[in-house]
């Protein structure tokens, strides 16, 4: 059975459906938003660290801006993703003065927001789907590091269709109803990510271009398959249906490291989830993760994550340690 990279690290950052609203706008308006852990506050699971943000366009033409980026359009049946959260502002046209979100609240909470509607005029309608997020975004931070600031993609817009299901169980109050709305946040999202996924232009760079391309993309999955086997170049070419020489310089020219290094730094980051469950030893995780010994083990553990095992167990959170320098390959003591 071939391992749905994809799905494997989406699973590793605890992607999590945080909060889905609908809002029917009326303009002239704008609105900015920023969603930040205080916004957020008491709708986040514990352990998030990175907050994804998205719109919907279920009905009407809105206009969008990320902080540093020009002004763009997306229509009905396209979705605008932050994959870093942010501050954006959205509007009937550009240019317009914005208002912030918290402030049409007044006393409501977030938590409580279901189908809301805000109008400041008789211009045409405009209907979006508001989704926002948590993750523990340094469980795989190659992910998040290939995606830009924002991104727009077009789903399916025919009648029946995903946007059309959301819309209706945003306000369907059946028994079961929230855990549904979390769920669905969660699949617009993916979606959304793999019709970027799909776009991406033959000469993209990154981890999810490296997912998409034939020969790396297969070096990606068996490395991800089987972290703990002693891989070297060679062994990877086999799997890849290349040359040693072809993979390595491919491999580097898309994710930007030897495949080597990328090794080193996925078997860290497994280290770390096993580290989180108590029943799992140290002398276990060095065995899992590729090292016949647990003093090896320790030792790259430390120069990645700037700490020891036993000291990052007793943390608890990978989210609230410092960014790791750059992991390299232990040949001698990895097997």
């Amino acid at each position: 059975m071939v391992l749905d990279i994809l799905s494997d690290v989406l699973d590793r950052v605890h992607l999590t459906g945080a909060l889905i609203f609908r809002i029917d706008l009326a303009g002239p308006w704008c609105i900015e938003a920023n969603p930040t852990f205080a916004t957020l506050a008491g709708v986040l699971p514990s352990g998030t660290n990175q907050i994804i943000a998205f719109h919907a366009v279920v009905a009407g033409d809105c206009w969008f801006r990320g902080r540093k980026d020009a002004w763009f359009v997306a229509g009905p049946g396209e979705v605008v993703v932050f994959p870093h959260g942010g501050r954006h502002r959205m509007g009937d046209k550009p240019t317009r003065t914005a208002v912030r979100f918290e402030s049409i609240l007044e006393t409501r909470r977030l938590s409580d927001l279901r189908h809301e509607r805000f109008s400041t005029g008789n211009q045409p309608e405009i209907t979006l789907l508001c989704g926002f997020l948590g993750c523990d975004r340094r469980a795989f931070e190659p992910l998040f590091a290939s995606l830009p600031m924002h991104f727009c993609v077009r789903l399916d817009t025919v009648p029946g269709s995903l946007l059309d299901h959301v819309a209706d169980e945003i306000v369907d109050d059946a028994p079961g109803a929230g855990s549904v709305r979390l769920r669905l946040t969660e699949l617009l999202f993916i979606q959304a990510l793999r019709q970027y996924v799909r776009a991406l232009p033959d000469d993209a760079d990154g981890w999810l271009a490296g997912v998409r391309d034939p020969m790396v993309g297969r070096a990606l999955h068996a490395l991800h398959r089987a972290p703990e086997y002693d891989w070297s170049v060679t062994a990877l070419a086999e799997v890849a249906a290349s040359s040693r020489s072809r993979l390595a310089a491919r491999f580097r020219a898309v994710l930007g490291q030897a495949p080597m290094h990328y090794l080193a730094r996925l078997r860290m980051q497994k280290a770390a989830r096993l580290l989180q469950r108590r029943t799992c030893n140290i002398s276990r995780i060095a065995e899992e993760v590729g090292y016949d010994s647990p003093a090896a083990f320790q030792r790259a553990f430390k120069r990645y994550y700037g700490i020891s095992p036993g000291a990052w167990r007793l943390n608890g959170e990978l989210s609230s340690l410092a960014k790791p320098p750059s992991a390299k390959p232990e040949r001698r003591n990895a097997r």
